[in-house]
């Protein structure tokens, strides 16, 4: 159900140019008509929920964003009026505390949005830590995994040391940050209750330039700016490309103690906001880089956010590739080798949704043309792919295999009541399950979970049963392509692929684990002083994977060839994982 309102007046204040306030029921969705005729930023707020919003513009929609993850957070929105078109603002709840309610939205025009305040007292920071402790010993059966009650206690000990001393936002965060990481779980994460610019200067002091981190080397990563293309970067403002590398990696999380995506990931999702966080603005910015065998140091002036974001979404690395909407694919890439590519395993929700059916024609017909064309070679090219629906990865791999296998040996969460439920949000994923309180949240964890002994409930028996091959299954040779990147349902396929066929595997290690995760079921919960959203998936699952001597405990899914890329190679954007198979089908 769509309520449309216009804004009944505007408040002649300077720089704001209209506000308004109204309820959103659950389900509902507010339609905004903005007021100004100038360029103006909209900020949208509700106490009660935490909300997403889209930009429409002439009927056609232009962006939808949930920047601010927090209950009480903000999201902004500029807007630019351009002459007759027709602008509309669409805004909904995404998530609440505890149980869906009516919200109530306020809804402000302005010239200028403030830098929020980020300075908390001390005594508010150590009762937000004592409840984020609280939540992990009580709901996540993840946390002794990797680490021992001695571990924990003594970076807990390290934790309330560091947040007396502080009344900093950004500082709680970064302990909070750390002490996520060292639970070691992929599925792990921790927000700010507001996206982390908001709390940032709005002058132009951001980096003038894009970074890409190149086994363990940081690559200009843009065109048209004052450093070359491709140039190593040693130093920025005197910190050195290796510490700037393992400082930003505390801020992302992997299973176990796999390392590559960690060291990756903050250059190519966190240069909006953790960069700075970590690292400061600066108005100028002295680069030492290498080019042409020669270290050089230029002296570059900052550049405002927005450009930031617009150098960001141009990289030479995402720009030049050649990209196709499908989440899969198939393709010849050599004579007597195909490629089945898959992105990510989140375009189908189940067995019942008619994605999953057509899916599965696909890889029939794949195995049709792998049959007729009498095709021995095959990739599976999983680079990427972050995850999704179990039951799809479920399907490919009956496809690649001649032995009955199941999602797990066993999955376990530490309860199938939730505890502390006044501080849990009620996420996407609960509401679109029709799960709407704390009640609701109970009975759908009791038909996951029905059994518990020994204080572990065990996921159902219907819930993972024996898989049988296809019909027709792949008998040839197969490549494996990991990077990274893979993870959850993605690297549980890969782990089943290594352990149980002749797959060479290609790549990089993988941010989810091999032989066990926390996964299946995530859970969210609110902080009460800092609103800093903390979540896990609370189910430990044992998968289905044999010891392997090149598989230690902790470890993702490790190649057997491990795979490089020269600085010529990043220019030219070749698939070295491509022209490494290909060299191996000559030998």
């Amino acid at each position: 159900m769509t309520k449309p309102f216009l804004l009944p007046f505007l408040l002649l204040i300077t720089a704001v140019y209209g506000q308004t306030d109204s309820e959103l029921k659950p389900g509902d969705t507010l339609q905004y008509i903005p007021q100004s005729r100038k360029p103006a930023w909209i900020s949208v707020q509700s106490n009660d929920a935490n909300l997403a919003v889209s930009l429409f513009v002439d009927g056609k929609k232009m962006n939808e964003q949930d920047d601010s993850r927090g209950i009480k957070s903000i999201e902004r929105v500029h807007y630019i009026p351009g002459k007759g078109k027709k602008y509309e603002l669409k805004i909904w709840a995404k998530a609440y505390t505890e149980k869906s309610k009516p919200a109530r939205v306020s809804i402000t025009e302005s010239g200028s949005i403030p830098v929020l305040n980020n300075q908390v007292s001390s005594d508010l920071l150590l009762e937000d830590l004592h409840v984020f402790r609280s939540i992990r010993e009580n709901v996540n059966s993840g946390l002794y995994v990797y680490r021992t009650k001695k571990q924990i206690d003594s970076i807990y000990t390290w934790a309330e040391g560091e947040v007396k001393n502080t009344k900093n936002l950004f500082d709680f965060y970064k302990v909070i940050a750390k002490l996520t990481d060292f639970e070691g779980s992929c599925h792990n994460f921790t927000n700010l209750p507001n996206h982390a610019s908001y709390y940032l200067t709005q002058k132009p002091e951001y980096l003038p330039i894009t970074l890409k981190n190149i086994d363990g080397r940081l690559l200009q990563n843009s065109k048209d700016v004052a450093i070359p293309l491709g140039a190593e970067i040693m130093s920025i403002n005197g910190i050195p490309a290796q510490e700037m590398i393992r400082r930003l990696s505390g801020y992302y999380f992997s299973d176990g103690f796999s390392m590559p995506y960690k060291e990756t990931a903050g250059f190519e999702k966190g240069m909006l906001d953790k960069f700075y966080m970590e690292f400061g603005t600066h108005k100028n910015y002295t680069i030492n880089y290498q080019w042409n065998n020669k270290v050089q140091q230029i002296v570059l002036p900052g550049i405002s956010l927005e450009n930031l974001k617009k150098l960001q979404e141009s990289r030479f690395s995402i720009s030049s590739k050649k990209t196709s909407s499908e989440k899969y694919s198939l393709d010849k890439v050599g004579e007597n080798m195909y490629r089945l590519s898959i992105k990510a395993f989140d375009f189908a929700t189940g067995e019942k949704d008619p994605a999953y059916k057509k899916f599965g024609d696909f890889l029939d017909n794949m195995m049709q043309t792998l049959e007729s064309e009498k095709i021995t070679n095959l990739i599976i090219d999983l680079r990427g792919n972050p995850g999704g629906t179990g039951e799809l990865y479920e399907k490919v791999f009956t496809y690649l295999t001649q032995r009955p296998f199941r999602d797990s040996h066993y999955a376990y969460t530490k309860f199938n009541e939730v505890p502390m439920g006044e501080r849990l949000v009620i996420t996407p994923l609960f509401l679109s399950n029709g799960v709407k309180d704390q009640t609701g949240v109970n009975a759908y964890l009791k038909d996951l979970y029905p059994r518990g002994i020994q204080g572990k409930f065990y996921w159902a028996d219907n819930k993972n049963p024996l898989l049988l091959p296809n019909k027709k299954t792949f008998k040839g040779q197969l490549y494996l392509f990991i990077d990274e990147n893979v993870a959850s349902a993605g690297s549980h396929l890969a782990s089943l692929i290594k352990s149980y066929t002749n797959a060479i595997i290609i790549g990089k290690e993988t941010v989810g684990g091999y032989y066990e995760h926390n996964g299946h079921l995530p859970v969210i919960y609110e902080l009460p002083n800092t609103g800093i959203q903390t979540g896990f998936s609370i189910v430990h699952v044992i998968q289905d994977a044999q010891v392997l001597p090149d598989q230690d405990k902790g470890r993702g899914i490790m190649p057997h060839i491990k795979i490089q890329q020269t600085n010529q190679e990043f220019l030219d954007q070749t698939d070295v994982y491509l022209k490494k198979v290909l060299e191996l089908q000559k030998q």
